[in-house]
Order: structure tokens, then C-alpha cells, then sequence
């Protein structure tokens, strides 16, 4: 080959890797970037939608929940009302009082106060004292524990009523002796009391206060 045709093949060859060279940095190398940012936005957007499918599921599920929820909702606010609520806590009272058979039923509502330990409600401390059997008191206390409304025993104490059999005042499970039953109870109460203002003491239905019973044997409660 003489040199007049190697320079037009060097010529040639150095033209077609220009020509390449060019495709690549001013056409292909262009596309690969756009390519590789379209992958990534669709990736995203891809995220995106598996997001709002997933809220969207749960939007759906919290739908079809929502008579559940709703029925959850009026269920703990009937344990943890808003206000005292003392005159159908009373009414309450009085029915379970019927049901178990004791009589001479009094209900003593003291004033709200922020739990000992602190915590987002108040307690209301509840008095109640009442005549009747054992088998009768203990009926009461199974009641007053399944109430709609959250109520805590914290003490029981009995002994023989008045013009009951005198004796000792250890009362087994089956006699029929007639018992004077003090029990000291606390409701509760959101939000919290606010110690900034003056607290009054919630009034019950007329008829539903009177003395408290003298301390006595302290029963399981």
C-alpha cells in the first residue's frame, strides 16, 4: 500500500472514530442520563403508588372498622365520662342495689380529686353503705364491679346490723345474718380536675345520701 492510500485509510479510521466518539458524548450519552432519570422517577412515582395504595387499604379498612370503632368509642366513654355523671351512676346503683335484694341503700359522693399517682383524669371517691346478707353483699359487689361505668372497691367493711343476733362479728358465707355494709368506693373522670379553680362536690338524686355505717369486720372486696 503505498502512502497516499494508508493516509486516506488512517484518514478514514480517524473520521469514523471521531464520527463515534461525537454519537456517544453529544447523542447517546445524553439519552443514557435521561433514561437513567426516567428509571429513577419512575421508581419514585412507583413508591409513591404503593404508598397511597397501602393508605388507601387502610382508609378502607378504618370504614368498614368504624361501626366497631364507634361502638368502642361509646363504650369507654360510658367507663370514663367526661363529667361526673353522679345522678345515673346513682340511678345505676340503685338498680344493682334492687337486683341483689339489699335495702337501706346510701350513696355519699365525695369531691373530684387528682389521682395520688398523677394521670390524665380525676377520681371521684364514692361511699355506699347498705343492709343485707352475706350471699347479699357479695351479689352487690359482683354487680358494682361489671357496671358500664368504671368503678373501683377499694374497702368493705360489715358487721351485724343493728337488732341482728349478737355474737361474734366473723361472718361465714351462708348464714343469714342481716349485715351493716360500708363500702368505700372511687369512679373516674376526664380530663383532669384543674387545681386553678374552685372544685365542687357533686350532688345525687335526693334520697340517695345518708350516714355511713360504723367500722366493722374488713371483708375481701
Amino acid at each position: 500500500m503505498d502512502p497516499r492510500d494508508r493516509n486516506i485509510l488512517l484518514i478514514g479510521i480517524l473520521a469514523i472514530v471521531v464520527i463515534v466518539a461525537g454519537y456517544y458524548f453529544l447523542l447517546l450519552s445524553p439519552l443514557r442520563s435521561q433514561y437513567a432519570e426516567r428509571q429513577q422517577e419512575r421508581s419514585s412515582k412507583q413508591v409513591q403508588l404503593s404508598q397511597l395504595q397501602k393508605s388507601v387499604s387502610q382508609l378502607q379498612q378504618v370504614k368498614k372498622d368504624s361501626p366497631t370503632i364507634q361502638r368502642e368509642l361509646l363504650e369507654l366513654q360510658k367507663r370514663l365520662p367526661n363529667q361526673p355523671e353522679i345522678p345515673t351512676l346513682v340511678v345505676q346503683i340503685q338498680g344493682i342495689a334492687r337486683a341483689s335484694g339489699v335495702t337501706q341503700l346510701s350513696i355519699q359522693p365525695g369531691t373530684p380529686e387528682p389521682p395520688p399517682g398523677g394521670g390524665d383524669f380525676s377520681r371521684i371517691p364514692i361511699t355506699m353503705t347498705f343492709q343485707g346478707t352475706y350471699e347479699q353483699m357479695q351479689n352487690f359487689l359482683l354487680r358494682a364491679r361489671n357496671l358500664a361505668r368504671l368503678i373501683t372497691i377499694n374497702q368493705v367493711t360489715y358487721q351485724p346490723a343493728s337488732g341482728a343476733t349478737s355474737g361474734t362479728t366473723s361472718v361465714q358465707p351462708g348464714l343469714e345474718r342481716v349485715l351493716q355494709v360500708q363500702i368505700q368506693a372511687e369512679i373516674y373522670v376526664q380530663p383532669p380536675v384543674s387545681t386553678t379553680g374552685p372544685s365542687t362536690t357533686p350532688t345525687p338524686p335526693a334520697g340517695a345520701t345518708g350516714g355511713a355505717a360504723s367500722g366493722g369486720t374488713t371483708g375481701g372486696g
